[in-house]
């Protein structure tokens, strides 16, 4: 019961909403990019929806790091910001698999509109998206800061905290 408080009270900050209407704005002006992209190859260039799919994700990738980096995580640079890019890219990557999996479903065997589907796709990954970013590349808070007064080793806490 703690561990839920302890979620519930983390995820109703200001800071973390603060933090996922950040990631919503830079996430839908990546998404616009993105979709945007994916409708003039697909629509004006004639190109096939797959390939089409990965040139949009590889213009938009490029725009959403920058756009995460400054407005929305704190990544944690420690061990360089090359591993930081790169491991940023290999999420984005099963995030676009996760995309590219729903343009091939809704597209290819459902023969829906790929830019209709292209929506659905965005959201699913959007999510991963935020959550793998969030646990894997935005550096760790202290454990004080983050625990609360539980937290506080034994010789720390007043008689009336015992």
């Amino acid at each position: 019961m703690q561990k839920i408080k302890k979620l519930l009270k983390i995820v109703f900050s200001r800071e973390f909403i603060l933090q996922v209407i950040k990631f919503g704005i830079a996430g839908g002006t990546t998404s616009i990019i993105d979709w945007g992209v994916l409708a003039i190859c697909v629509r004006v260039l004639h190109m096939d929806s797959m390939a089409s799919n990965i040139f949009a994700f590889a213009i938009s990738v490029t725009y959403n790091y920058w756009a995460n980096a400054k407005f929305v995580f704190d990544f944690d640079e420690s061990k360089g910001k090359k591993r930081v890019f790169i491991t940023f890219v290999c999420l984005a990557a099963v995030g676009f698999g996760i995309n590219e999996l729903v343009m091939w479903l809704g597209d290819k065997v459902l023969h829906y509109d790929p830019l209709l589907v292209k929506v659905a796709g965005i959201a699913l990954a959007a999510i991963f998206n935020f959550f793998s970013r969030k646990l894997i590349l935005e550096k760790k808070k202290p454990a004080e800061e983050t625990a609360g007064p539980e937290a506080a080793p034994e010789e720390e806490k007043t008689s009336e905290e015992r």
